[in-house]
């Protein structure tokens, strides 16, 4: 009986050390506080890690707005005002990545300290379990030597009844021991596995959060070249956006010296023409109506060679006056305050105006024809001719009333002064000479010498 029990119990106990030599996990399970404090550090990271994927978002749509301004001077100012909004969108950026990767430097000290406590741990508890069983091997080898093991022997090697119960009641305690070793020894391996579970799990998490600490590090270091480059850029812009700003003021100084100019001249010449009219006033009828004749004879002759020359739109007011630009009925600039300085008319442009017929809007006097411009394109500033009107066409209609056309194409103007037109006749073709940006014709009325709004007097 005894030796089936040796038997059996050297069968269990060699199981269980099977069981336990094969076993793998991980060290000491934390403390409340320490698994507390490591869930919120990694709520922590987890949160940061959300924060970084918006920014990067919000990063890329502002790298779209940037790259779709870059190259349009007149979006200059939005360009770097998008620049200044990724300037400060990266640097937060920057911050939460360093206040992440301090967040995983925590995490991967605290993981540090936790493997090795556990290291130590479960190498304490193998070398038990191997201590143990190093003990039961010899308990075990010493009853296999002892031999008389059976209830037979033990009766037969007896004296007596008495020291019958007593070796029966020995070879029991012996027994109850080695149960008792037996199940603390499989306790003590439960124990090691369940350690070494968290163990392993705690150095695959170590692993992983080196792994995120490196990306996040590299991720850093490009948000910082990133960083540098964008303030190269704003640097750029705003010095662009400094010369620009510092070319208009130079120009617009030097139209308004020129407008001033003109609108000096302009008033000297009405004064003159008024002199003129009162002077030969007495004279003046007969040789207009002599005058109207033969021009109105030319004006014939002038339709027979070249239809083109006239353009009939039906009067737009009381006034009699029609649009100076048939069939091209855009205004892109109206009467009023622009860019610092007042804007004496209205400014007519379309899609493929130019060239297209400027017309007399009214019967009337050429006063001025200025047709020597050649700077015939588009610039920031004034050319200087024409008192920035360039080629230009002065009219006056009587009563007090003259017209204006400016910016005519070079060598277009068809008239003369002092040559006597009828409205809806050609004098000249729109273009973009003196200071103009693009194609366009600029037209103003004036009563007595002062500017009026035009489109009181003409539309479409």
């Amino acid at each position: 009986m005894i030796r089936k029990y040796k038997a059996k119990a050297l069968l269990s106990f060699a199981l269980a050390l099977i069981i336990s030599v094969s076993a793998l996990g991980q060290g000491q399970t934390l403390t409340e506080a320490a698994a507390s404090e490591a869930a919120q550090n990694q709520q922590d990271i987890k949160d940061k890690k959300s924060k970084i994927s918006d920014l990067e978002k919000k990063q890329a749509e502002l790298d779209e707005k940037i790259a779709a301004t870059k190259d349009d001077i007149n979006a200059q100012k939005e360009n770097q005002q998008a620049i200044q909004e990724q300037i400060d969108t990266v640097g937060e950026t920057i911050s939460t990545l360093s206040e992440s990767i301090k967040a995983l430097d925590e995490k991967i000290d605290t993981l540090g300290k936790e493997i090795t406590e556990q290291e130590v741990a479960v190498a304490s508890k193998r070398e038990e379990i191997d201590k143990g069983i190093d003990d039961f091997k010899g308990r075990l080898r010493a009853l296999y030597i002892a031999g008389s093991d059976s209830y037979a022997d033990i009766l037969l090697g007896s004296d007596d009844f008495y020291d019958m119960l007593m070796k029966m009641e020995l070879i029991k305690r012996v027994t109850d021991h080695d149960n008792t070793e037996i199940d603390r020894l499989v306790a003590i391996k439960n124990e090691y596995e369940a350690q070494l579970a968290v163990l392993e799990k705690n150095r695959d998490d170590l692993k992983a959060s080196n792994d995120e600490l490196k990306a996040q590090k590299e991720k850093n270091e490009q948000q910082k070249k990133k960083l540098a480059e964008l303030y190269a850029q704003s640097e750029k812009v705003i010095n662009e956006l400094k010369k620009s700003e510092e070319a208009f003021e130079k120009n617009k100084e030097k139209l308004q010296a020129e407008k001033d100019k003109f609108e000096a001249d302009l008033q000297a010449l009405y004064k003159k023409e008024q002199e003129r009219k009162a002077k030969e006033k007495a004279e003046a009828e007969a040789k207009a109506e002599a005058e109207r004749k033969k021009l109105e004879a030319q004006r014939q002759q002038q339709a027979q060679s070249d239809d083109d020359d006239y353009y009939y739109d039906s009067p737009s007011s009381s006034t009699g006056f029609i649009w100076p630009v048939p069939g091209q009925y855009g205004i892109t600039s109206y009467m009023g305050w622009r860019w610092g300085a007042y804007h004496k008319g209205i400014d007519i442009s379309t899609w493929g105006i130019r060239g297209s017929n400027v017309v007399a809007a009214a019967d009337g006097q050429v006063l001025v024809a200025d047709n020597y411009c050649t700077h015939d394109y588009g610039k920031d500033g004034s050319c200087g001719c024409g008192g920035g009107y360039g080629n230009y066409v002065i009219i006056d209609h009587g009563n007090g009333y003259w017209t204006l056309y400016g910016h005519m194409m070079e060598n277009s103007v068809t008239v003369t002064p002092g040559q006597y037109v009828k409205q809806g006749q050609k004098i000249g073709r729109v273009g973009t000479t003196g200071w103009s940006t693009g194609d366009h014709c600029h037209f103003e009325v004036r009563l007595n010498g002062n500017p009026v709004d035009p489109t009181q007097y003409v539309s479409y």
